[in-house]
């Protein structure tokens, strides 16, 4: 007999993290794809507004919340409607409002590790096997050490520029805070005096180091930590890895059953495919229909947008949905920046910055790009539709003129302001009768007005040669592309196109989604679906890594394969280029991911 699924069997997790809570306990609640994670969150925070706000806020408390995302902090202020006992957050964000009081801290941290960083390229300088010559690296960070000795207050913006000398790099803030934390008693009596209820949302991807951090701070019984994740769900290799192991005894551990967002045959195949980690399973709910999935398998050979656009007629057959046709309506996951570079057009871009620089241009952080973006290009467009309000307010916040003291005791503020004007009207003419002018000559123009205090680094740039760091002249080479290649890629990072990676998605859902699996296109060496699939044989260091039980391919490739899969709430479309499409077939077959109908071969020469 069939047992009636109950839609509501995970309120019972809500009642334990409130109990939680209450008691003054932390907690992990596991919370798969779909299972409601956020509103659990938000469930969470109504109780303590209604029980504990009144006390919390009378003694200046508040509850932190750390979301991976921008996008994440909007969603959850406006479901609690902005209520000041929280302070929802990125990482980045909480961090630094945590370390921004001690300044005096953060000089002696950044000498600290410049000092170090310096030591270490001049040991590398003397080794006869390293023929790379560090003198300019080593110069560039005396001088920057000779700066910072020089300033009494650092300046951060996590979600914009950070180009002047007093301004401190992404990744410094994160280590930073994270060891204030771990080494400093009164930085952690600071945090918890402050935020009693630290609530993490995606807790398996946040930064280890700050993970380690808090757990040790957790053992004071003062302080509540609450995560909310799924290790299945860990993309990024400075996540933690295997948290649920590493969990305090004595924590809560609520545990989520159902999937409410996918289709039942999404869900089934998001079941099969943790299996062989965990175990864990889901429900969905009693309403879900069974929906679509289907994998083509191609050769690495064919051509792929004709691939792709077969595809996507296919599975408007299979499902009949027409809008499996229209690229507005569905959601396409590339592996690695490169693939969505080459079919929305900013390849060169793509090339000289993507593995140099990482994490910063997939983000769109790189502030050599992002200035172009958030400051320069806007005050262009309001040039160009004749809005003088708009150029000079954006100019206005980007000034370090406009924001001295000497500007406004000057006695020809309106002759200043008209020189100004005539400058930007010479940047603008860089976009003038459809010219597209280089992101380099923007920034030649850019030094060359001098109105505007720019990117660190780009001085740099813009003398580079052959004795540059390999950062300088990837960015020299990154921005001769032209303007519209960067207006491309940032639709792309902002997601504006239909394109979005594996990694980029995470939380997200989408009614029809296809996962595009390319390795040759991809380029990268943390994923390989070829081995997870059985195309490609594994290496000895792969199996060492499985034998040992450490992280490997294998894997990231599969838990990157669970979360794009788990996206989908109506169809699945999976497209695998290869080179052995029968091993595809035959692997995806065996491990009883696919039924015989949900795979298709495409190409009468793959048959």
């Amino acid at each position: 007999m069939k047992i009636a699924i109950d839609n509501n069997i995970d309120d019972r997790v809500d009642a334990e993290i409130q109990e939680a809570v209450k008691a003054r306990k932390s907690f992990f609640m596991y919370a798969g794809a779909g299972s409601g994670k956020t509103r659990s969150l938000v469930n969470l925070l109504k109780y303590i507004a209604a029980e504990e706000g009144y006390d919390l806020s009378s003694c200046s408390k508040q509850v932190a919340v750390i979301t991976y995302t921008n996008a994440a902090c909007d969603e959850i202020l406006s479901r609690i409607g902005y209520n000041r006992l929280f302070a929802v957050s990125t990482i980045h964000s909480f961090l630094w409002e945590l370390i921004k009081p001690f300044q005096k801290d953060i000089k002696k941290w950044l000498i600290s590790k410049i000092e170090e960083d310096i030591s270490k390229l001049e040991e590398e300088q003397k080794n006869p096997r390293t023929r790379k010559d560090r003198t300019p690296e080593i110069n560039k960070k005396k001088e920057r050490l000779l700066a910072i000795k020089n300033i009494h207050k650092f300046t951060y913006n996590p979600n914009g520029e950070n180009t002047g000398k007093a301004s401190l790099d992404h990744a410094d803030v994160i280590k930073m805070g994270s060891q204030f934390i771990h080494r400093s008693t009164t930085m952690q009596n600071v945090l918890i005096d402050k935020f009693p209820i630290l609530l993490i949302d995606e807790s398996q991807d946040t930064k280890k180091e700050l993970v380690d951090a808090l757990l040790e701070v957790s053992q004071n019984g003062q302080f509540v930590i609450g995560m909310f994740g799924d290790t299945m769900q860990r993309i990024y290799s400075d996540g933690k890895e295997d948290l649920s192991a590493n969990i305090p005894d004595g924590w809560s551990r609520p545990f989520k059953v159902m999937n409410h967002r996918s289709n039942k045959r999404i869900i089934q195949l998001a079941n099969t495919i943790r299996s062989t980690i965990d175990k864990v399973t889901q429900d969905p709910r009693a309403e879900k229909v069974d929906g679509f999935v289907r994998i083509f398998i191609v050769s690495s050979t064919a051509d792929k947008s004709g691939v792709e656009k077969e595809v996507y007629e296919n599975m408007a057959k299979i499902t009949a949905d027409n809008l499996w046709k229209d690229a507005a309506n569905r959601k396409t996951l590339v592996l690695e920046h490169s693939m969505a570079a080459t079919r929305l057009g900013f390849v060169n871009i793509d090339k000289a910055l993507g593995k140099v620089f990482s994490q910063s241009f997939r983000d769109g952080m790189l502030s050599e790009l992002s200035f172009l973006m958030n400051v320069v290009y806007p005050i262009v467009q309001a040039k160009q539709s004749g809005d003088a309000f708009a150029v000079m307010k954006i100019w206005r916040n980007n000034s370090s003129l406009l924001k001295s003291e000497a500007f406004f005791t000057m006695s020809d503020q309106s002759e200043l302001l008209g020189e100004i004007n005539n400058k930007i009207d010479d940047l603008t003419k860089l976009w003038g009768k459809d010219k597209d002018p280089t992101c380099l000559e923007v920034y030649q123009k850019l030094v060359e007005i001098d109105i505007l205090e720019l990117p660190k680094r780009i001085q740099e740039v813009l003398i580079a040669n052959d004795e540059s760091s390999d950062k300088i002249k990837a960015l020299k080479e990154g921005l001769q592309a032209p303007f519209s290649e960067l207006l491309a890629y940032w639709s792309f990072v902002n997601d504006k196109t239909q394109f979005s990676t594996h990694q980029g998605i995470k939380g997200l859902e989408f009614p029809r989604v296809a996962v595009i699996m390319d390795d040759e296109s991809a380029g990268g060496f943390l994923f390989s679906y070829e081995k997870l699939f059985g195309a490609k044989k594994l290496t000895d260091t792969d199996l060492k890594n499985e034998k040992e039980g450490k992280d490997s391919t294998i894997s990231r490739t599969l838990r990157l394969f669970y979360v794009t899969c788990t996206r989908a709430i109506e169809s699945l479309a999976l497209i695998a280029y290869s080179a052995d499409v029968n091993a595809v077939k035959n692997t995806v077959l065996k491990n009883g991911w696919f039924n015989e109908d949900e795979v298709i071969v495409l190409g009468e020469k793959q048959c």
